[in-house]
């Protein structure tokens, strides 16, 4: 119980938030960095409105430079002292996943019995003996004589992830276990129960898979961000955007990077709210070098994933926008085959009109004059070394165009069919029904204007790229609102609660139910930004779990869970602006 409480202790000091003072209207001087697979994108925001903006290339294995220098160009007059805040978001994690470019990790899981897991984790999981019932209690240890192989460190592994079922009603098992594995020689481990308050285990032990695997791309991406900022002397809190569009502390975010993944994606969302959210039935699509960032808005709202969020085929519990990213961006590499052409997943590298040694997409786009920039001469001679035989470079630049399209179109069917078969848990859900018929498609990103014209053409669907738009992601970063998570586990029978993110535990107050609950979660969390004086500062119930106990024939008591933060979205909207970079 000692180590438990430890445990806790020091999970909770992680999430320490450095508060931010508003007025009211905004008036403090913001900081927005959006690192892609092409170009790292610059925004700070002053007074309200946009005060500068730059768009320089990502410079790879050396992301540091590219910070300095969008950094530098949005710097240039300004008092970085006056600095209240520097919000990053990255496509570095979700580009790692979808080129499968990952470091290997050790998955041990404790399911107890009659649960069979294959085929639901990424990798063949280490099953362990020991289990905790459905009321928290430990029904089994785990038997560490029993697993000789267990504690043996594979080679080349350093990193490990620990779950266990019904671990969010009682984690002693998954932190034994933890225990013993960084004995053996691993780094860092990961619980499922740390990472997500989610009765849900498959979608649990995969957030904590997948935190360990971009662990390593995280940890150094954190690193360079660090140093971009010391470099220029700018010393107010970092925040990392999260995947349902809120803040995490950088420190935070350091030991659970799988909030990590959607980053990128949910910062374009944000900026595409900022800058004016779509009316109607909309698709929103941010082009960037490596990937396509898809999400969907009903009258102005981005939707949220009712579950959460899928990584490749496989759910985790990561809070997210329904939203997905598909490997086609103006980077991507093309693939000759007998009858046509493969775009993506894999990044080619600059086009071959900046000076890349291959043809990539945003070539095929500029020898259809679907862009404009570079040397059109050397993307026409690129293309034209993969035409098949009889065939003309604008045919066989077309052919790569459609074949992106198709891959790009083909997840926004797999999104709408996704969507349509969701439960319906609310009246007006009912009342509308699940269905989603887009009415426009909106772009932003570097490569939109080119490609998503071309998108909404085979669409029927006309398109909106707002003023900006090239720099949404920075954009929306710099604007997301801070926000913070907390939740409560309650047990009638026992007669306590408990907040882990704090450690708090207490007797229950007479007459509790899940209104009490909510109260009591409400009142920590804006006791925890008592700091912030924010307009509109309201707390959401994230998810919650209610269920009767039974001893015997006898009714006992209830189990109550509840997650709430502070709503996230963005603090005020902006009219963006057109420039050329």
């Amino acid at each position: 119980m000692i180590y438990y409480l430890c445990r806790q202790v020091f999970f909770a000091r992680a999430l320490n938030i450095t508060l931010l003072q508003f007025n009211g209207r905004g008036e403090v001087m913001l900081l927005g960095i959006d690192v892609g697979g092409t170009f790292t994108d610059a925004v700070l925001v002053d007074s309200g409105a946009v005060y500068a903006q730059a768009k320089r290339p990502t410079t790879h294995g050396e992301v540091l430079r590219g910070i300095l220098d969008a950094l530098d160009a949005v710097l240039d007059g300004a008092d970085v002292t006056q600095i209240e805040r520097v919000v990053i978001s990255s496509t570095i994690v979700t580009n790692a996943l979808t080129e499968g470019k990952t470091q290997p990790v050790f998955l041990a899981v404790m399911t107890g019995p009659g649960m069979n897991v294959k085929g639901c984790f990424p990798v063949e999981p280490y099953l362990v003996s020991g289990y905790v019932d459905h009321r928290g209690k430990i029904a089994a240890r785990t038997e560490f004589n029993k697993h000789y192989g267990l504690l043996d460190r594979q080679s080349g592994v350093t990193v490990a992830a620990v779950s266990g079922k019904f671990a969010v009603r009682n984690p002693e098992n998954e932190y034994v276990l933890a225990h013993e594995l960084k004995k053996s020689g691993y780094k860092k481990v990961f619980l499922g129960s740390e990472l997500s308050g989610e009765l849900n285990f498959i979608r649990r032990t995969n957030s904590a898979y997948f935190a360990a695997a971009v662990d390593k791309t995280f940890e150094a991406f954190g690193k360079q961000v660090e140093w971009a900022l010391k470099e220029r002397s700018i010393t107010a809190p970092v925040q990392i955007l999260k995947a349902d569009g809120g803040t995490l502390p950088l420190e935070a975010a350091l030991k659970q990077p799988v909030e990590a993944v959607f980053t990128g994606p949910a910062a374009s969302v944000l900026g595409i709210e900022a800058l004016g959210a779509p009316q109607g039935k909309s698709i929103s699509l941010d082009v960037g070098g490596t990937t396509t960032d898809i999400a969907f808005w009903d009258n102005g709202e981005p939707l949220l994933a009712k579950k959460g969020a899928m990584i490749g085929k496989y759910p985790t519990a990561v809070r997210s926008f329904h939203m997905r990213s598909v490997g086609i961006g103006g980077d991507s590499a093309i693939t000759k085959l007998p009858q046509g052409f493969k775009v993506g997943p894999e990044r080619e590298g600059r086009a071959a009109a900046l000076g890349g040694a291959a043809p990539t997409l945003a070539d095929a786009l500029i020898v259809l004059r679907l862009a404009d920039f570079g040397d059109r001469e050397a993307s026409v001679s690129a293309i034209g070394t993969l035409c098949h035989e009889g065939e003309t470079t604008e045919t066989a630049a077309q052919k790569i165009l459609d074949a992106a399209l198709d891959v790009i179109e083909n997840a926004i069917k797999e999104m709408l069919h996704e969507w349509s078969i969701q439960p319906v848990y609310t009246v007006s859900d009912v009342i509308s029904g699940s269905d989603f018929e887009p009415q426009q498609l909106v772009g932003v990103g570097g490569g939109a204007p080119g490609l998503i014209h071309a998108l909404g053409k085979r669409m029927g669907l006309p398109v909106i790229i707002p003023p900006g738009g090239m720099v949404a992601n920075a954009i929306g970063a710099a604007l997301a609102r801070p926000t913070v998570a907390a939740s409560l586990r309650a047990d009638t029978t026992e007669g306590y609660y408990l907040i882990p993110e704090s450690g708090k535990r207490e007797r229950l107050p007479k007459r509790f139910n899940m209104q009490a609950a909510e109260e009591i979660l409400s009142a920590w969390l804006h006791d925890k930004a008592g700091g912030w004086q924010m307009e509109g500062n309201e707390t959401e119930v994230i998810s919650h779990e209610y269920f009767r106990t039974v001893h015997g024939y006898y009714d006992t008591g209830e189990i109550i869970y509840l997650r709430m933060q502070l709503k996230p979205g963005i603090l005020y909207k902006i009219t963006g602006r057109e420039v050329a970079f």
